[in-house]
């Protein structure tokens, strides 16, 4: 989180010298690339720390011991991955439902497995977060967007 402090602070003072119009498109372009990555991440199982999600529990598989379906399959879709427009720039979230599931998952909280279920402890798995190559990337992206406007 400090390196995007660090991100922002750098940036900032060249980012108030664009109309709202140009900033609303920079913004929107990288929120994009963002939820994007994103995706890919959450498809690869992965932490944005770049670690393995923690594995779902046993009877969750088949016969040959292979993972029926792959977590968060469907909330990684665009549908429910949304991305806003906020005063502070822009924010990705999830929406609807899909958000209160995401809020467990994301941090290992405690939850109904089903409607009449018990109540178990999930396992931490982070489905937003900023990778280093993501902060790179948002750099790389605001630098050649003031660049091409200059």
């Amino acid at each position: 989180m400090a390196d995007l402090e660090l991100l922002t602070e750098h940036l900032g003072a060249i980012l108030h010298q664009l109309s709202d119009a140009e900033l609303r498109k920079l913004e929107m372009h990288i929120a994009r690339k963002l939820r994007a990555s994103q995706k890919t991440r959450i498809t690869k199982q992965q932490n944005p720390d770049g670690s393995a999600y923690v594995p779902r529990k046993n009877r969750l598989r088949d016969k040959k011991n292979k993972i029926k379906n792959k977590m968060f399959n469907v909330i990684k879709n665009a549908k429910y991955m949304r991305t806003q427009r906020t005063a502070q720039g822009i924010a990705i979230g999830f929406a609807g439902r899909v958000a209160s599931i995401a809020r467990v998952h994301h941090f290992g909280l405690k939850d109904k497995v089903d409607r009449d279920g018990p109540v178990v402890k999930y396992a931490s798995r982070e489905l937003l977060g900023f990778t280093e190559e993501e902060i790179k990337m948002i750099e790389n992206d605001v630098l050649e967007y003031i660049s091409s406007t200059a």
